[in-house]
């Protein structure tokens, strides 16, 4: 039975940040369309104008630009902890569904094995064997159908939770006006030089406000 619980599964799965590591853009005020040349002939080539995209090296300067921890959240967020609470109760239910199939399965495998086969017939025999094979196929089904059924949830839940923080940070950006919003990894490839644009508590507090009034509501 895998030992991996939703919070591992969140840390392995880096592709989180292309969900909320997301920025919004401003729409550039001019486009340039650049347009294959490929299969015109070289002496004509020569004369036409070079198609470039222009850049502008301001764009940025007046950009508001925050960024959370994304290791703060996995840590306090309460609905990675509810759900990592019940992925791993699941997880346990069905280890021991298996272990009592396993243990009826041994029982009757030593029952059949101690049998005294000098006066059966072949028939007898064959429905044995055939018995035997069949206790260790529905055990080997039985784990197998445990383990689909821990990968459903398990992608249920990083599916419920990456939906949860984007929906919240569309929500919250609309009050902010932030141009982008990074999610940050202790030990990533983002280098943070700027303390003071965390918002990572603010993004938390949020999240779990959120989150425990629509479970007051379920209730």
């Amino acid at each position: 039975m895998p030992k991996n619980t939703v919070l591992l599964l969140i840390i392995w799965n880096v592709l989180l940040s292309a969900l909320i590591a997301w920025g919004l853009l401003r729409t550039p005020s001019t486009t340039t369309t650049a347009v294959a040349v490929d299969d015109i002939p070289s002496e004509i080539e020569q004369v036409l104008p070079t198609s470039v995209v222009p850049r502008d090296p301001g764009a940025l300067t007046d950009a508001k630009i925050a960024f959370f921890y994304m290791d703060s959240v996995q840590k306090k967020y309460k609905m990675i902890s509810d759900r990592d609470k019940s992925f791993r109760s699941k997880g346990q239910q069905l280890e021991n569904n298996l272990k009592n199939e396993m243990a009826k399965a041994q029982a009757r495998y030593e029952e059949l094995m101690q049998k005294d086969h000098t006066y059966s017939t072949q028939a007898e025999v064959a429905k044995d064997e055939q018995e035997l094979q069949g206790l260790m196929a529905r055990i080997q089904g039985q784990q197998a159908n445990s383990e689909q059924q821990l990968a459903r949830l398990e992608a249920e839940i990083l599916t419920e939770i990456t939906k949860e923080l984007k929906d919240y940070l569309e929500s919250y950006n609309t009050k902010a006006g932030f141009d982008y919003i990074f999610s940050v990894q202790n030990g990533g490839q983002v280098w943070v030089g700027n303390k003071g644009l965390d918002i990572s508590d603010d993004i938390i507090n949020g999240l779990n406000e959120r989150y425990l009034a629509a479970k007051g509501k379920k209730k």
